[in-house]
């Protein structure tokens, strides 16, 4: 740790604790598609080519606005509903903020830069920040030093562009960041260009880890 100076976290699967079940079962009970047809949502498993999958990836890259992609829900679902109930079962996959996970993070940042590195959309970041802001009364981007949100961006992990922007935009090279992620694919371009990483299987082991250093 001696060369690090930068903590990086993954959103879903690491602060925040997401459940894309939730939203795919709600889809599910409502539309008279396919059930089959909604499992892409859930991208940490599904590994199939999917159409609905893609659009939800382009949505995450900032290539559609929110209402392309509410009407891309409407569509595929053949369902009928306003804006307001497909933000709000779209963001039934966020459970909860780890908030004794992001106590830990916080209380680092005397030590360390802390940042954010993350696939999401307008969307959840939202309601993130309403989550956060309920327990903290800031919003992510007043309580970490930088937050890269992908669809911000215009790439998401594990594309190369959205690490590179990292290093450029925090002013800091690869071997002074280590990286917390969820999903082993999002860290195996970072180790290549040269960040540290630490692969977020369990949050209680990664809460001590953190507590250590």
């Amino acid at each position: 740790m001696k060369d690090i100076k930068v903590l990086l976290f993954d959103l879903g699967g690491v602060i925040i604790d997401i459940d894309p079940s939730i939203t795919i079962n709600a889809l599910k009970s409502m539309s008279k598609k396919s059930s089959e047809d909604f499992n892409a949502l859930d991208y940490k498993h599904y590994k199939e080519e999917s159409s609905l999958l893609n659009f939800f990836f382009e949505y995450e890259k900032g290539n559609i606005n929110d209402d392309k992609f509410r009407n891309g829900i409407r569509k595929f679902a053949n369902l009928d509903l306003s804006n307001d109930k497909i933000d709000h079962i779209w963001n039934y996959v966020i459970v909860k903020i780890n908030q004794d996970l992001l106590d830990v993070v916080l209380s680092l940042k005397n030590r360390y830069k802390i940042m954010i590195l993350s696939n999401t959309n307008f969307i959840h970041k939202v309601y993130y920040d309403k989550l956060v802001v309920d327990i903290y009364g800031k919003t992510l981007k007043q309580l970490f030093d930088k937050v890269f949100y992908s669809y911000e961006i215009r790439s998401r992990k594990p594309e190369l562009e959205i690490y590179q922007k990292v290093i450029d935009e925090s002013s800091y090279s690869g071997k002074e960041i280590l990286f917390f992620d969820d999903m082993k694919e999002n860290l195996e371009i970072p180790k290549v260009i040269g960040m540290k990483t630490h692969h977020v299987e369990d949050i209680t082991l990664t809460k001590q880890f953190l507590k250590k250093i």
